[in-house]
């Protein structure tokens, strides 16, 4: 059986006054049954400035800015693309893979506050909810009951 091979998953949008959003999924953990996949969004002035602090370059001065910031008057409907991209990937994700979606802002608590009430109101039940590591975590079953 051939492994089936994963590519990340990438969007990008721009808002009025110079935001720039990018909302990623990319192959974590592969598994028996599938893949676990980790999904993850900035906001910040550049691209640059986002890329750095995806790959988690810490020495720099734009990632240190983006660990102790939050984004401002912006951050609810970058929160609200943030999830409905997400929405659209859990869609067209193949039987068997999962997808975590971990708090890792410059306020985990409030972000996993907000999350939490989100997912309760407005998203599947399917979602497990864990409040000991601030994450979230969805899993596509291989067989539909």
């Amino acid at each position: 059986m051939k492994k089936i091979q994963r590519r990340k998953k990438v969007s990008t949008y721009r808002l009025s006054q110079g935001y720039l959003v990018v909302v990623r999924l990319i192959p974590w953990i592969q598994t028996k049954d599938g893949c676990v996949w980790l999904a993850s969004f900035a906001a910040g002035k550049s691209r640059r400035q986002i890329n750095d602090w995806l790959k988690r370059k810490t020495k720099r001065k734009r990632v240190r800015h983006l660990d102790s910031h939050l984004t401002g008057k912006h951050g609810n409907f970058i929160q609200g693309l943030g999830v409905y991209q997400l929405r659209d990937w859990v869609n067209k994700l193949l039987p068997g893979d999962s997808i975590i979606m971990r708090c890792e802002s410059a306020n985990p608590d409030k972000q996993f506050r907000v999350w939490k009430k989100w997912f309760q109101r407005k998203e599947a039940a399917e979602w497990d909810i864990n409040e000991k590591f601030k994450s979230f975590f969805y899993y596509k079953p291989k067989q539909v009951k």
